[in-house]
């Protein structure tokens, strides 16, 4: 649970005493629902509506987990074989060599892998 600056278009007053992030003015982890509505009443600060502080709350949840390279690599050839066997079934041979020889970069592996820890 967390009363944060939720007006995107400016920042809070600087009077406020904020958390060091800047937009949060408090923050709580409530590990059991069913007591948020007590620990709110009790601890969250009171903020007025439209005076661009906000209640909200956020899950903890892990780290979405990446596909690697190999495995992206494998699931784009094999949804490529399937446009291509559906719309042209007798063809699909001669157009997945073409397309793997015009985006090699995009059905490789490593480049796959390269371009996912630029990202990062």
């Amino acid at each position: 649970m967390s009363v944060f600056w939720a007006n995107p278009n400016t920042m809070p007053p600087p009077t406020s005493d904020t958390l060091p992030d800047g937009k949060s003015l408090w923050l709580c982890t409530i590990l059991d629902r069913s007591v948020e509505r007590e620990i709110i009443s009790h601890y969250a600060p009171r903020v007025r509506p439209g005076s661009g502080w906000s209640h909200s709350w956020s899950p903890l949840l892990d780290p979405p987990k990446r596909w690697s390279g190999t495995r992206k690599a494998a699931a784009r050839r094999r949804n490529l074989r399937r446009r291509l066997e559906k719309a042209v079934p007798l063809f699909a041979d001669q157009f997945e060599k073409q397309e793997l020889q015009r985006r090699p970069d995009y059905f490789d592996p490593d480049s796959i892998e390269r371009e996912q820890c630029n990202k990062n």
